[in-house]
């Protein structure tokens, strides 16, 4: 039985250890392939003698806003009016509806430096929940399952996923609210088109749950021994 959790375990660790570096690869991509844009951006500026402001590049990157659109009613209807993408394969222009993309304001504020914060926060929470899921592996290989640390590591994991649901809902609210006092685009009205996965929401109050059902059944263990 025991073998078989381990597994399970396994399979679990990979699975988030997975996911992380799926997101840290997409990270890194973006800022090589943002690197050699700057590189070869810098070279034809240089041929053409355009002087440069110093860190105007990473200026940039802080102005970058996302924003999450959905069309207005009469620009879905005319749509051959609107925004349009080539298929380079067939040489087509065909109409295209916007969603979600990336634009940068004179002013982008600060933004971008909150957001990292929130970045950062998330990244603590994912180290406390593995190290309390860790140790809850650690007692049930030794046998200690009807413990009061039991009861306290799936409480620390299910606090720390929810906090993270939580704070992904912070980042999307933020974003959004900020977004609409800022913009108004003519053919779009702004949304939330991505919220946060509601699998963290699940995962976070199911070990909540399954701590109360060891700490119900220490009790009951508990009470059988004194009557005993």
């Amino acid at each position: 039985m025991k073998k078989k959790f381990n597994i399970y375990c396994g399979l679990l660790i990979a699975a988030i250890v997975f996911g992380i570096g799926v997101n840290m690869f997409q990270t890194a991509y973006y800022m090589i392939q943002g690197g050699k844009a700057g590189i070869e951006m810098a070279k034809k500026e240089k041929i053409m003698g355009k002087k440069k402001k110093p860190f105007e590049n990473l200026q940039r990157v802080y102005r970058m806003t996302p924003v999450e659109m959905m069309p207005k009613e009469d620009y879905l209807m005319e749509m051959n009016a609107g925004d349009s993408i080539v298929n380079l394969k067939t040489g087509e222009k065909m109409p295209m509806m916007t969603m979600q993309g990336i634009v940068l304001p004179k002013n982008g504020g600060n933004r971008m430096f909150i957001m990292q914060g929130i970045g950062h926060l998330s990244f603590a929470l994912i180290i406390v929940f593995l190290v309390a899921f860790i140790k809850l592996v650690i007692s049930v290989n030794k046998g200690r399952i009807f413990e009061k640390s039991m009861e306290t590591q799936l409480a620390w994991g299910g606090w720390a996923v929810l906090a993270m649901y939580m704070l992904k809902w912070v980042g999307t609210l933020y974003t959004y609210f900020l977004n609409v006092q800022e913009f108004e685009f003519e053919a779009y009205r702004l949304e939330i088109v991505q919220t946060p996965d509601i699998a963290l929401l699940y995962s976070g109050l199911g070990m909540l749950l399954i701590g109360q059902i060891f700490k119900i059944g220490r009790q009951m263990k508990e009470e059988q021994e004194l009557t005993i």
